[in-house]
């Protein structure tokens, strides 16, 4: 009971700090992104440059140039890294639900494969009892043949590129997993 009352203000706060950030990334962040994204804001601040050089001797018109470039540079910075720490966790999402389609697809492709295989061992039951019914009505003795396949056939080995493509994507993402700045030890 206790667990359950400590976990609601957490879920709260969680809650509270989802609706900050969605009102922040509609509402607040499109205008520092629009405005220090503009070409010409950008060209602006690089000229500001010159001035700074020529006016140097000016303290007040120094700092406060020096000041709006600084500022920039950390709001552009802040931005740079939230939109590309946003779109990490986009990508993150998009390969989890792609690779939670591909487990699906496989389980199904697999359960295709093992009704096929059921499918063609009861066909050669039925090939089997017919030879030997007419075996019986022939008087003759006709060999008994197996099935070629069995449950036991390993579909990646059956695959055109074979067992191989298979061991090089773990390896590739098992690589890229491991290169990623925003891989957690935990993950």
């Amino acid at each position: 009971m206790a667990a359950a009352a400590g976990a609601a203000p957490a879920q709260e706060r969680v809650s509270s700090a989802g609706r900050i950030n969605a009102f922040l990334d509609r509402y607040i962040l499109p205008y520092p992104v629009r405005f220090l994204t503009n070409r010409f804001i950008i060209l602006v601040t690089i000229a500001l440059l010159i001035p700074l050089i020529v006016f140097a001797r000016k303290s007040v018109f120094v700092l406060a140039m020096n000041s709006y470039l600084n500022t920039m540079s950390v709001a552009v910075s802040s931005i740079v890294l939230l939109y590309a720490t946003l779109a990490e966790i986009r990508d993150r999402q998009i390969a989890a639900m792609q690779e939670q389609r591909a487990q699906e697809d496989h389980q199904h492709v697999v359960e295709m494969h093992h009704l096929v295989l059921e499918n063609m061992d009861f066909q050669h039951q039925e090939i089997e009892n017919l030879k030997r019914i007419l075996g019986e009505l022939a008087k003759i003795s006709l060999p008994v043949t197996k099935l070629p396949h069995g449950a036991e056939t390993d579909l990646r080995a059956l695959h055109a590129s074979g067992r191989e493509r298979f061991d090089r994507n773990v390896k590739r993402e098992v690589n890229r997993q491991a290169r990623s700045p925003f891989t957690r030890k935990g993950d």
